[in-house]
């Protein structure tokens, strides 16, 4: 099979599209074809070894962590997905990924694709959906609490803004003047997240764009709550004025089914912002550097 092979570690020109042997499942496993993939920024931080001391990959190897497909075979033990299933499936960060025709996936990682998405629609949705309601819930948030979520605009922020209204919260979007009435049609409130406020106003805020991530603090009273999905600046928190929760997500079938349902409603979309080819993943990884917004997707 093809595969989109990251030689070492390094800028993009160590990729190489290449043949490699068809992965078999093992227990608990699941062999997808996979129909379409997405390029996230942490695949960046992966590329250029920056992670490589806490996530050491061996070379070469396979990146990409969200796929929709259609299940080929499984392996002992699986109940639940079926050959001929469409899925969408969480990959793990282990250069066994999603940037390949196939890709195997425990069924934990796994969820059914409703027949009204597409596999690009269903490729934007793990990690920014597992993501999005896991910052939600470490906040322990009640009907009626309003909540700040900066980085609003994006993959996950859009994530937690549905979730936050599925569960009657009441979600203020902290994004960029000039994104303010998109915000706004989004989540009903809106603010400028890059303005210094006068006054803390917010219990609980969600931390999801890493230029902000500061700002966001100052907006939230002493005690409040933060989940925070990017690094909190050094000097931001002076005397843990706040509760800072840094997370990462976590693989969960269940919540990934409930992020596909939602999605099938209506009620969450992710914007995708262009679809390459395979062999276009150095493409792709730089349009992602480059800051272009919405989803950047693999078709295979």
């Amino acid at each position: 099979m093809r595969a989109a092979l990251l030689k070492s570690y390094g800028d993009v020109d160590q990729f190489t599209i290449d043949e490699v042997p068809m992965p078999k499942p093992d227990a608990g496993e699941v062999l997808i074809k996979i129909e379409a993939s997405a390029v996230n920024p942490f695949d960046l931080i992966l590329r250029q070894g920056f992670m490589a001391q806490f996530i050491p990959l061996e070379l070469p190897a396979v990146l990409g962590t969200d796929a929709a497909g259609i299940v080929v075979d499984v392996g002992a033990g699986v109940t639940g997905i079926a050959v001929g299933d469409r899925v969408i499936a969480d990959f793990a960060h282990n250069g066994k990924g999603a940037h390949a025709e196939y890709g195997v996936a425990p069924v934990t990682a796994i969820a059914i694709l409703p027949t009204n998405l597409t596999f690009e629609q269903g490729a934007t949705l793990p990690k920014a959906g597992l993501t999005g309601r896991q910052a939600v819930g470490a906040l322990h948030i009640k009907a009626g609490d309003r909540v700040l979520v900066s980085g609003a605009l994006g993959a996950v922020g859009r994530a937690a803004i549905q979730y936050l209204r599925e569960i009657g919260a009441k979600p203020v979007a902290g994004v960029r003047t000039n994104r303010l009435e998109e915000a706004r049609q989004l989540a009903g409130e809106a603010l400028d997240i890059t303005q210094t406020p006068s006054t803390a106003k917010f219990d609980y805020a969600i931390s999801a764009a890493a230029p902000v991530a500061g700002n966001l603090i100052l907006h939230v009273r002493d005690g409040g709550h933060v989940a925070s999905i990017v690094p909190v600046p050094e000097g931001a928190n002076a005397e843990n004025r706040v509760k800072i929760d840094e997370l990462y997500h976590r693989t969960d079938a269940e919540t990934l089914q409930a992020v596909a349902e939602v999605a099938s409603r209506g009620e969450l979309t992710i914007p995708i912002a262009k679809t390459f080819e395979l062999d276009q993943i150095g493409e792709a990884q730089s349009a992602v550097a480059a800051g272009i917004q919405g989803k950047v997707l693999l078709k295979h």
